[in-house]
C-alpha cells in the first residue's frame, strides 16, 4: 500500500502511463507477432510474453505484452498496471475466465491462471523483485496492492 499521499501518482501521472503503456504495448505485440518471438522479447531487462484472455464483456480475444518470470514451468506476473489505481483489464479477464493463451518466444501454450493467495505472493515477491525492481517503487506508490497471478500448463 501507499506509504503517504505526497508520493502516489496523480491524475496526471496517471494519463501520462496510459498514453505511454498504450504506444509501448502496441509496439511491443507488434514486434513479436511480426518476429515471431525474436524481437520484442525483453524490455528493461526483463522478459516479456504476450498473454491473451477472452474480454469478460466482450467475448473477444484481448492481447497484452507483460514481463513474466518462470519458475518450475508456472510463468508468474504482476498485475501492476504502471502502479495506476486500477487493476489491468487482462486481469479482470482472466478473473471471469482462467483459461488463457501465452506466447513465449514464438511458441504457444494454453494456460490456468490463477491469483497467488498471500502466502504465493510473499513466496514469490522477492524474485519478482530482483528481476524487475521498479514494482516495488509502483506498489508503494499506488492507492492499491499489486496482485501477483500464476499461470500453469492446461493439461494436453
Amino acid at each position: 500500500m501507499s506509504q503517504s499521499a505526497t508520493n502516489q501518482f496523480t491524475i496526471w501521472h496517471e494519463a501520462l502511463l496510459k498514453f505511454l503503456r498504450k504506444l509501448i504495448t502496441l509496439g511491443n505485440i507488434w514486434a513479436l507477432k511480426l518476429s515471431r518471438g525474436r524481437w520484442g522479447n525483453t524490455f528493461l531487462g526483463a522478459p516479456v510474453l504476450l498473454l491473451t484472455t477472452i474480454g469478460r464483456k466482450s467475448g473477444k480475444p484481448r492481447t497484452k505484452p507483460l514481463f513474466y518470470l518462470e519458475r518450475e514451468g508456472k510463468y508468474i506476473l504482476v498485475a501492476s498496471n504502471a502502479g495506476t489505481s486500477s487493476d489491468p483489464a487482462w486481469l479482470l479477464n482472466l478473473k471471469a475466465n482462467p483459461q488463457v493463451t501465452i506466447e513465449v518466444q514464438g511458441e504457444r501454450r494454453n494456460m490456468q491462471a490463477h491469483v497467488a493467495t498471500d502466502e504465493e505472493k510473499a513466496e514469490l515477491w522477492p524474485h519478482l523483485i530482483d528481476m524487475f525492481p521498479a514494482w516495488q517503487m509502483m506498489e508503494e506508490r499506488s492507492v492499491r496492492t499489486f496482485k501477483v497471478v500464476v499461470l500453469e500448463p492446461l493439461d494436453s
